[in-house]
């Protein structure tokens, strides 16, 4: 497995050194020592570890005026398909007002707590552990307003929900914006659960930075068409740049389903949890590429699968260090 990702990673050097510029080659890094106690199953029983947790190879360029390419990948996570691995792997041809971008990319769904890198993610709600936001699609973005700062995005892609290779898709409209410290990331997604059959999604994420302070709230509502349920999830963060070195940060998420049957494979029905908790992140670098970071978070409520991520009483505290290496 690390011959064929040294295999792939030297002939994409080789290729794009070749035919293209590289503009961005790094390495991200992530090590925790984390603890965790689950009070509601106490069959698991505390306990704590060192463990590396991400190690992501990346790489920007261009290949002409126009057209430019990105890439992360995995490297922690190599496996025979080496897609199996690759966050995203796009083409993306831009003009003035246009960008069309093909291969595997991000499904464009709003919120912040989904658009956050996960190696800058210490914990999250159940709806982030549960969605595979990385698959293979084509998208189209037009750009608008002062400074064309506006951007709508239209997108079909493999569906999240597709886990069988059963031919299902999304269809995902997405805008953003920013303006005088205020901005949003929202969507509109119809995504395909079954042949035929779609969830649809209404997500609004906005933030608003006051002087230091950074706000950012997510509401999602997923709908059930022809089916009366509530199925929704909402996101709260809070962070404060005390200095160029410090940061305070509180989160916290809410995810509900109250369906009688399982239409929503995120958030299944019985699920009422909340996760709320916070940290403080250390940058001792002018450059901000290494990070320290202790976090903590605590679990309650209702989970209505015996495999979710978050489950009553949990209880984690972590402390770990980032490093992002750029190798150019």
């Amino acid at each position: 497995m690390k011959k064929s990702f040294l295999t792939l990673a030297l002939g994409l050097l080789v290729s794009f050194s070749a035919y293209g510029q590289i503009s961005r080659l790094g390495l991200e890094v992530r090590g925790d020592w984390q603890y965790d106690s689950v009070a509601s199953l106490p069959s698991r029983e505390a306990h704590s570890s060192f463990e590396g947790r991400f190690a992501n190879f990346r790489m920007d360029g261009a290949l002409s005026d126009n057209l430019t390419y990105s890439l992360r990948y995995r490297i922690n996570k190599v496996q025979s398909n080496p897609f199996a691995a690759t966050d995203w792997f796009t083409l993306n041809y831009a003009t003035e007002k246009w960008d069309f971008s093909a291969g595997k990319q991000v499904v464009a769904i709003g919120g912040y707590e989904y658009d956050r890198a996960p190696i800058d993610i210490y914990f999250a709600s159940e709806y982030w552990h549960q969605i595979a936001c990385y698959q293979f699609g084509v998208s189209a973005t037009y750009k608008f307003g002062d400074k064309l700062g506006s951007k709508l995005l239209g997108q079909i892609c493999q569906s999240p929900y597709d886990f069988g290779g059963d031919g299902l898709y999304a269809y995902n409209l997405m805008y953003m914006n920013s303006y005088d410290g205020f901005a949003t990331l929202s969507s509109v997604n119809m995504l395909e659960y079954a042949p035929g059959q779609f969830i649809g999604y209404v997500s609004l994420g906005l933030r608003q930075s006051l002087g230091n302070v950074a706000i950012e709230m997510d509401v999602m509502d997923r709908l059930d068409f022809g089916n009366k349920t509530s199925s929704y999830s909402a996101m709260l963060d809070v962070s404060w740049a005390v200095n160029q070195k410090l940061n305070l940060f509180g989160h916290g998420s809410y995810d509900v389903n109250n369906a009688s049957v399982m239409l929503d494979p995120t958030v299944l029905p019985g699920t009422n949890i909340w996760r709320v908790g916070g940290g403080v992140e250390y940058f001792p670098t002018e450059k901000r590429d290494v990070r320290f970071h202790a976090a903590s978070s605590y679990v309650f409520g209702n989970q209505g699968s015996v495999v979710g991520a978050l489950n009553d009483g949990d209880f984690m505290f972590q402390m770990g260090i980032t490093w992002r290496i750029n190798l150019m």
